[in-house]
């Protein structure tokens, strides 16, 4: 649910584990601004409609619908909780009960948690648990990390949604969905940073070790760079929109001087009042709104703690990461090796490209086939051991 774009996309996963895209809707977004609900009735419509889209391309009727959330009021932290042992031996019951006392804890009053996983254990003092679930010890402490938002904006969106006819699953934070879909194996257990540019929001997220550790959210997107486009040259927010994505760069080329177009003005009338615009002209709008992003990363990568420890390589993502030169600008602001992140491991029928704007839509899905599968797999270990048995 994006500030710009509204994107649907029912899939499946075949026996061979490949996923598959049977229908997506992918309209313009009313009613929502900076990740949150601006206007209850403007964003069910733009929800609905998103909906009916992928209903009709997939010949299939949603039930229930899990979606995203990203914005300033979404926060990510880390949490210490020690439990006494008293069977003997780490249960599964041991870490549930931890995330439940947790939860028990005044901070999370008025929130609702989208994200909350275990990423660190230690046993009687002893650090680097890969999985505590059947050792000996007698107090087990677990590092969580949880992203929460407000519970009134969660509740705005829960009603949006079940106006529309359908029932809500899960609700998962954005930074760890497009990261769940651009990062491969690699990255996720050396640790890379996901930088996701949407429309008026831009996520930085720091994974380790297959774990989401950090995530921190500002209120700036590709939006606003259109916004200074549109300022400067005098001209509409769509034509704007049009030439950043077919022109816009980030680095300075030779022939920028030689290369312009003519744009309507915003009082184009009877054919006349274009506005000539060139290509360095572009860029020298686009590169330092690209350039403030860099900085606010660099900022926020030194506050979290963990820029010391992570590999220095960065994914960007987002509909506002395909600007031409993303890449190179990011390793001369960051020093860090960069590439432009798409969607992983799904299959489409139709004359599509999944581009890094659908990166969180299908890291909802990987996220919740995750799920999926896990469940599937401890159905079986269960039975297994109830065979055993005998």
């Amino acid at each position: 649910l994006g500030s710009s774009k509204i994107c649907c996309i029912i899939a499946e996963r075949d026996q061979s584990g490949i996923n598959h895209i049977l229908g997506y809707g992918y309209i313009e977004s009313k009613g929502i601004s900076n990740g949150i609900i601006s206007d209850f009735n403007l964003a069910t419509e733009s929800i609905s409609n998103a909906i009916k889209e992928a209903e009709k391309l997939a010949n299939f009727k949603i039930n229930e619908l899990n979606f995203s959330a990203s914005s300033k009021v979404v926060s990510t932290k880390l949490f210490n909780k020690k439990i006494n042992i008293t069977e003997d031996r780490v249960s599964e019951e041991n870490i549930n009960e931890g995330l439940n006392s947790l939860l028990e804890d005044p901070y999370f009053f008025g929130k609702q948690v989208l994200h909350a996983s275990p990423i660190n254990y230690s046993i009687d003092g002893a650090n680097d648990i890969k999985n505590p679930i059947g050792l000996y010890g007698s107090l087990l402490e677990i590092e969580f990390i949880v992203s929460t938002i407000g519970a009134n904006h969660y509740k705005n969106y829960v009603e949006c949604i079940t106006k529309c006819n359908v029932d809500v699953g899960q609700i998962i934070f954005s930074g760890l969905a497009s990261g769940v879909a651009v990062l491969n194996d690699n990255e996720l257990s050396l640790g890379a940073v996901v930088l996701e540019i949407g429309a008026t929001t831009t996520t930085l997220s720091i994974f380790v070790k297959e774990n989401l550790l950090f995530s921190e959210v500002v209120n700036f997107g590709g939006n606003n760079i259109t916004e200074e486009i549109a300022r400067f040259f005098g001209i509409s927010f769509s034509e704007a929109e049009k030439i950043k994505i077919m022109h816009a760069s980030v680095i300075e080329h030779s022939s920028d001087n030689d290369i312009s177009f003519d744009i309507p003005s915003m009082n184009f009338d009877n054919n006349q009042n274009f506005i000539q615009v060139s290509k360095k002209d572009l860029y020298k709008i686009v590169k330092p709104q690209i350039e403030n992003i860099l900085k606010w990363a660099e900022v926020v990568l030194h506050k979290s703690g963990f820029d010391k420890i992570i590999s220095k390589h960065m994914v960007i993502t987002g509909g506002g990461s395909q600007l031409d030169g993303l890449e190179i600008l990011t390793k001369s602001s960051l020093n860090f090796s960069a590439r432009v992140g798409k969607p992983k491991e799904f299959k489409i029928k139709f004359d599509n490209t999944i581009d890094p704007s659908y990166s969180v839509a299908l890291g909802i899905i990987q996220s919740i086939f995750k799920v999926v599968e896990q469940q599937k797999k401890q159905d079986i270990e269960m039975l297994l051991t109830k065979k055993n048995k005998f």
